[in-house]
């Protein structure tokens, strides 16, 4: 190759890296007014976490974003009305009129517990429910100091601290327990002298009579047998001879 020929490529290469390069600076302004355009109608997005909602609400709408309220949460830390959270987060970016979605505080969820006991379940609900509250087990006992259905214990105990939505597990009286005696045997008794027995464990009697020679006016057979519990009021069959 002649100088003067490596002297015309020498120029031609140059132009061409020239000309890459004008395009690449206007791809790049391109790129770079694109951006300030897209950029033209985004604002910043405020910090409104912890503010109330109404002054939270206020300062979004001055910079030219939508709030919504989403949801509300309980929360330990937020006062009741404040906002706990927001989507998109405050030191973003977006575009004007964006919504920008709140979750409010309801307040704490803590609670001291209401007093149940000296009450009937029913009343017991009805307190549990006003303080957010419900019922979670219940167990039942007999008891001769309270009357059944009434609340004889509960936990957690009244002024303990407690959470809006817990359970109250609750001791519930199934009042006063019926005497029980043990059965004797009344086989071989006059049949007038079982009948007052029984009478005077307020026992039910229910007789019938069989013919057994010799065992004429005598109890021959009894259900419950001997040594069985029986309470007040139950029935005992005998069998009396004629």
């Amino acid at each position: 190759m002649t100088p003067r020929w490596r002297i015309w490529l020498g120029l031609a290469l140059k132009a061409a890296g020239l000309l890459l390069g004008m395009a690449g600076l206007a791809i790049l302004a391109g790129t770079v007014a694109m951006n300030l355009a897209l950029e033209k109608d985004k604002v910043q997005v405020p910090n409104a976490i912890g503010m109330d909602l109404k002054d939270a609400a206020a300062l979004l709408r001055e910079v030219g974003l939508q709030p919504r309220m989403v949801v509300e949460e309980y929360s330990r830390t937020i006062p009741r009305g404040g906002v706990i959270t927001q989507v998109p987060p405050g030191g973003t970016r977006a575009r004007k009129n964006k919504e920008v979605r709140l979750t409010v505080s309801r307040g704490t969820d803590e609670i001291l517990a209401p007093s149940v006991m000296g009450g009937p379940l029913p009343r017991a609900q009805r307190i549990l429910a006003e303080h957010g509250m419900t019922v979670g087990l219940v167990a039942r006992v007999h008891s001769g100091t309270f009357p059944a259905d009434e609340v004889i214990a509960q936990d957690p105990l009244p002024g303990f601290p407690a959470r809006r939505g817990s359970a109250m597990n609750l001791l519930v009286s199934l009042g006063r327990e019926e005497p029980y005696y043990v059965m004797p045997s009344l086989v071989g008794s006059y049949a007038s002298d079982a009948l007052a027995f029984l009478k005077r464990l307020n026992l039910e009697a229910r007789v019938s009579y069989e013919p057994h020679f010799g065992w004429e006016g005598f109890v021959v057979t009894q259900d419950p047998p001997p040594g069985t519990r029986i309470r007040a009021k139950e029935q005992v069959a005998l069998t009396i001879g004629k």
